[in-house]
């Protein structure tokens, strides 16, 4: 009989590691195994080429209610206490601070702006304040110079930013999961795993290589997690439609984060202005989004597996349907997908979205950088014929899959305790909440 793990988590992203890293140290579990297909951690979406970087606290979202903002401000705060719990010089080029607005342009989104502050923002980020246009100009030079003096603009600005290299921190993550759980942990990489079935009260894992048991299982594989729920014939009703992200790239014109005002209800992001963490002197525009038919962007071998996961029967073209049926779903996806189209789509892009943000920017300045941006999956219900909007994630019988823990990799130790928290209580483990609570903060029920 082969050794059986206590956990085997499949996926080295950031939802991964940091689950790793949860379990050795606030668990007595025994045995953990992570898996991932690929040489490295973070290949994918953790990677900070594949992201925007950005630390989401629900300060600059305007599409989320005050709930929600509350609910992600309190999970940010988690990977801020972490970050703070680190020797000195460990977090050099991982987090940084930064200035972060959300920019409204013309008299409607100026409105409603002022009603998110005085409704919801200005209790929760006390130190958050409304701009005119003449204090815009010394934050942010070059969201003013050249506009249009009729144009009206305004902005929120927040003190909270950060801007975090989530691939090197999904790599600290494991690294230390190693250093305090010792022979506890192992990693295995170039490793793909093909499947999972239920023997008797164990989990078989099997892979191209090797077969590996567990008493439990994790999938943190992204848009591939409802791939393996549905290979094992559960969550039927769902199915992923892949957002593609892609950006633009100019030279440094921002000195923070620029975005806009976003409408609730839509999942895709409004194109924003970011700096680079791991690179100073260019300036991101985006993300720009498509529906490429594949799980992982960049990897075509994925599409099979991509039209797998995807049902092409009615209940799905219904949901599909009804989902285009929304005049500004329609509207974003209409226009992003020419964006990408040389010369006319970055015309398109720089008349549309970039300039609304940087007004003196030019065609020349801009380039679509082909190695930035992944895909974010986006699931459909059949049943209710809609988006699920949020986190996405299915537990069953001793097997979680992690498919969309909004807002991404901002929320991955929020996302890690809930996973732990099941986890502990499935297998009857030991969780230790006063070490947990005494280091990254109060658990609220």
């Amino acid at each position: 009989m082969k050794d059986t793990y206590d956990v085997i988590i499949v996926g080295g992203g950031i939802t991964g590691a940091s689950l790793l890293y949860t379990l050795t140290r606030y668990t007595d579990l025994k045995k953990i195994l992570l898996i991932e297909k690929y040489d490295d951690l973070a290949t994918l979406n953790s990677n900070s080429r594949n992201n925007a970087q950005t630390l989401h606290f629900g300060d600059i979202e305007t599409n989320y209610s005050a709930e929600e903002a509350s609910r992600i401000k309190h999970e940010a705060e988690r990977i801020l206490r972490y970050f703070r719990m680190q020797s000195p010089g460990t977090n050099r080029d991982v987090i940084k601070k930064c200035q972060k607005m959300v920019l409204g342009v013309g008299s409607e989104e100026i409105e409603t702006l002022d009603n998110i502050y005085k409704t919801r923002l200005k209790k929760l980020f006390p130190s958050s304040m409304e701009l005119e246009r003449k204090e815009i100009a010394k934050l942010e030079p070059y969201v003013v110079k050249d506009r249009k003096k009729e144009e009206e603009i305004g902005a929120l600005l927040s003190k909270t930013g950060y801007m975090i290299d989530f691939g090197k921190m999904t790599h600290m993550f494991a690294s230390q999961a190693k250093a305090v759980g010792k022979e506890r942990v192992s990693l295995l990489f170039n490793t793909r795993v093909m499947g999972m079935e239920k023997r008797g009260k164990r989990y078989r894992v099997y892979t191209h290589k090797n077969e590996y048991f567990s008493r439990f299982v994790v999938f943190a594989t992204g848009s591939y997690s409802l791939y393996f729920a549905k290979s094992i014939g559960i969550e039927k009703n769902l199915s992923i439609l892949s957002v593609g992200a892609g950006f633009y790239t100019s030279r440094k014109v921002l000195n923070g984060k620029v975005y806009r005002v976003q409408k609730g209800g839509i999942p895709f992001a409004a194109v924003h202005g970011d700096p680079d963490i791991a690179d100073k002197n260019i300036t991101r525009f985006g993300p720009t989004v498509t529906i490429p038919p594949m799980l992982e962007k960049r990897h075509l071998d994925t599409v099979i597996d991509y039209m797998k996961t995807f049902d092409f029967d009615i209940p799905t073209m219904v949901s599909l349907e009804k989902i285009l049926f929304n005049k500004d779903i329609r509207r974003i996806i209409g226009n992003n997908m020419g964006y990408s189209v040389p010369g006319i789509g970055k015309y398109s892009f720089l008349k549309k979205e970039a300039s609304k943000i940087v007004p003196s920017l030019k065609f020349e300045n801009l380039r679509l950088n082909g190695d930035i941006g992944g895909i974010r999956p986006q699931m459909i219900d059949e049943n209710k014929h809609a988006l699920v909007l949020g986190a996405g994630k299915i537990k069953h019988d001793g097997v979680i899959f992690n498919i969309t823990p909004s807002p991404g990799a901002s929320s991955c130790l929020a996302n890690s305790l809930k996973d732990m928290q099941y986890i502990t209580e499935y297998l009857g483990a030991e969780f230790n909440k006063g070490r947990y609570e005494r280091e990254l903060g109060k658990i609220h029920p």
